[in-house]
């Protein structure tokens, strides 16, 4: 974590110093070049500017066993780094009037009725009492292929696991949320 932070935060610095006036990138392509030789950067670099993409580029390797490099269409399992998005968006759309958070999840994931009262805001704070789709999909899933949201919706309609606890009884993060 503070090697993504440290990441995100050079990378800040140098755009705003280097690129921000002067429009070149070398410096953000060198910095990341010699990250990814150190082996501590490994992905996609994107810098959009309204809709416009001005800087585009992959380090490092997606298969270390085969040599395969990183390109522009690999595909990676992002696990948590996405859940303060997809809290974001909730945002805006409660903002909107589109959702409360008090909305059960049923009312957009049907297949999920039978978890009955966890609502938007369990899944936001963690008290919806999910199993943890990892542990359950150990012994669920092929684990040569990366799960979607659809399909671990679509494995918990299935085996329907039962809640860990009840929804606002307590706090455990929960990657399934």
């Amino acid at each position: 974590m503070k090697r993504i932070f440290f990441l995100i935060t050079i990378g800040l610095l140098l755009f705003n110093l280097t690129f921000g006036q002067s429009g070149h990138y070398k410096r953000l392509d060198s910095l990341f070049n010699a990250l990814s030789k150190e082996k501590i950067f490994n992905g996609n670099v994107l810098i959009a500017d309204k809709g416009k993409i001005i800087f585009e580029k992959s380090y490092g390797l997606a298969n270390e066993k085969t040599g395969q490099k990183i390109n522009s269409q690999t595909i990676f399992e992002l696990a948590s780094v996405s859940k303060q998005f997809t809290a974001m968006g909730i945002v805006l759309l409660e903002k909107q009037g589109k959702l409360n958070y008090d909305d059960k999840i049923s009312n957009y994931i049907p297949e999920l009725d039978f978890y009955g009262n966890i609502s938007i805001r369990n899944l936001l704070n963690h008290t919806g009492g999910l199993p943890d789709y990892i542990a359950f999909f150990e012994k669920k899933w092929d684990k040569t292929k990366i799960a979607t949201n659809h399909d671990i919706v679509n494995v918990f309609a299935k085996y329907r696991p039962e809640v860990i606890f009840q929804p606002g009884e307590k706090y455990q993060y929960s990657d399934t949320g």
